[in-house]
């Protein structure tokens, strides 16, 4: 569909729908304190969009670096914390 604003991040996205230019279909982790606070509301709840999974892409090797299983490991506790 098209629009009147193309951008190519969450904030400028979110920005956007709070000045009122119209309609965001966005986590609800990135907007939940705007949900909270009464800046934005949900519609069309009856619709939710189907989940996607994430997935951490990385080449196989026998001895992963200390550096991706860190990495591995905040991105499961991020993800778990946004989810809720």
């Amino acid at each position: 569909m098209d629009g009147m604003v193309v951008v190519n991040n969450a904030e400028t996205y979110i920005a956007s729908c709070l000045a009122g230019l119209g309609l965001i279909q966005i986590p609800a982790f990135d907007v939940k304190e705007h949900l909270a606070a009464g800046e934005l509301v949900e519609v069309l709840q009856a619709w939710p969009v189907p989940s996607i999974s994430v997935q951490l892409v990385y080449p196989h090797r026998r001895h992963l670096s200390r550096r991706l299983l860190a990495f591995s490991d905040w991105l499961t506790e991020v993800l778990k914390v946004a989810i809720g």
